[in-house]
């Protein structure tokens, strides 16, 4: 499982949030801050440091075990409380061989023991070889024992991140979590003893699993107080581990706070290079500069690789082109992406030295600016597209780089992208050059020096009046001295 790319300091406040949230701005700040899990974060833990609470956090995506977001304390021990039920009754269906080989009436009193976090069920279950065992199977570093007295579970040390390894692995093993993760659904409001447990992620609706955590049994810690929350949403593993010096309260609030603020959140794209489809299609995609271009075959990647599917939320999210500047390899030639389209790269010198290229389909180059799958390059760069070929900066118009001889003329200075002088030079020469024109294409609409024109054959007409051409239409801006040198030779 990758560890954590993106962390926060436990109970720090990042800056632009507001630490204390009042209950009337509670939906808001999650709707506005929590669009990914690094900000859900984030705002859960500002969120509790205000209350009082410190938060011990970590997401995980349910489908790759992949850690999403961490609170920078999300690997420091706290007393487990309750949740270390979770790890007693893995033990005992793995002492029978898997939750189908356990006796009906150990798996109810197993299911009993979590669902209403009963404690004279652990303490009759209790064995010093749970946690070890389970532990061991599922590769927790920072889980054990407590250290003051034998069966003292309360007292069993975990972390945050320990919590979401964990149930990302149990859920994936087969003599374990067909049956934990359904308890874990039927979590019930109240605990045996009468205790409040509709909180965290207990008390989310959609697709939601927990376990509850309650006591003082951190007495190494400055806070002693904890109210834990660990489990799942439709997208996530999550843990809510939770100290104070108060009790049970505000921290059953602050983790409901929580757990609602990460359930929002939307996770990002996957890095470049990941081969993925959208949840209910077939087509497959390799994932660069941020946008799927479609893979047609396996073959230009030495066959068959793993596919991740997206959430439809997650889809959405994508660029519809590459970037700008993305390099890749089709075929055995590289291109550098300029308003969507690839244009050729020559040598690595002309574009500032080697870069790293993500390889895909030939097939896409090809079929560049067609419709349906083929639809994320474009054939030539969007108009308006600024390039820089070795010191000459131009404009692309109608698929045609159009010279810029000042920066005034086009509203100020810009960033173009690098490109080979010879995908200019050899703009319209057909082949792996087909990706600029010689000239915009016919119809082309563009602005010089307050007067519109329209490009027929290759040259600027000028448009009087739009009714003179059917109507209002989007005209590009380019220099002026581009047109009053239409026609000479160079640039």
């Amino acid at each position: 499982m990758a560890r954590a790319v993106d962390a926060v300091g436990s109970g720090a406040r990042p800056a632009g949030v507001v630490a204390a949230v009042t209950s009337d701005h509670r939906a808001s700040v999650v709707a506005a801050a929590a669009r990914r899990p690094s900000s859900a974060v984030q705002v859960a833990a500002s969120h509790a440091a205000g209350e009082g609470v410190t938060d011990y956090l970590s997401v995980v995506d349910r489908s790759t075990g992949a850690v999403l977001a961490e609170t920078a304390n999300a690997g420091q021990q706290v007393a487990s409380e309750s949740i270390m039920k979770l790890f007693l009754a893995t033990y005992y269906l793995l002492l029978y061989g898997g939750y189908t080989h356990t006796p009906a009436d150990v798996r109810d009193r197993l299911s009993y023991m979590l669902r209403y976090s009963d404690d004279a069920t652990a303490s009759a279950l209790f064995t010093s070889s749970a946690i070890p065992t389970v532990a061991a199977r599922y590769g927790l570093t920072a889980t054990t024992n407590a250290t003051d007295r034998p069966g003292h579970w309360g007292a069993a040390r975990i972390t945050a991140h320990d919590m979401t390894r964990f149930l990302y692995r149990a859920s994936r093993d087969a003599e374990v979590g067909p049956w934990l993760l359904p308890v874990m659904a039927a979590t019930a409001p109240h605990g045996s003893d009468g205790f409040d447990q509709d909180y965290g992620l207990n008390a989310l609706t959609g697709t939601h699993g927990s376990k509850q955590g309650w006591g003082i049994d951190s007495f190494w810690t400055a806070q002693h107080s904890a109210i834990h929350s660990v489990g799942y949403t439709d997208k996530y593993f999550v843990a809510v581990l939770q100290l104070s010096t108060s009790y049970p309260d505000p921290a059953r609030d602050t983790a409901t706070f929580s757990a609602k603020t990460i359930q929002a959140a939307v996770p990002g794209p996957p890095p470049d290079g990941t081969f993925v489809r959208r949840k209910g299609s077939a087509a497959v995609y390799r994932l660069v500069g941020g946008a799927p271009v479609y893979v047609s075959s396996w073959a230009p990647f030495g066959g068959s690789q793993p596919v991740r599917t997206l959430t439809p939320a997650t889809w959405d999210m994508l660029r519809q082109v590459p970037a700008d500047g993305t390099f890749i390899r089709a075929g055995g030639s590289t291109y550098r992406i300029a308003g969507g389209a690839p244009l050729r790269v020559s040598s690595w010198a002309t574009v500032g030295g080697y870069r790293p290229a993500t390889v895909i389909d030939p097939a896409a180059v090809s079929h560049a600016g067609r419709t349906g799958v083929w639809s994320h390059l474009r054939q030539m760069p969007a108009d308006g597209t600024f390039i820089s070929a070795g010191g000459p900066v131009y404009r692309v118009v109608g698929g045609a780089p159009v010279y810029v001889s000042s920066w005034a003329a086009v509203g100020g200075h810009q960033h173009p992208t690098v490109v080979d002088p010879a995908a200019v030079n050899l703009a319209g020469h057909g082949g792996v050059w087909d990706h600029l024109r010689q000239q915009p294409a016919d119809g082309t609409f563009i602005r010089a020096g307050g007067s519109t024109y329209r490009i027929a054959g290759g040259a600027p007409l000028r448009v009087s009046s739009w009714a003179t051409v059917g109507g209002y239409r989007p005209a590009t801006v380019i220099d002026p001295a581009a047109v009053s040198h239409a026609g000479r030779t160079g640039v």
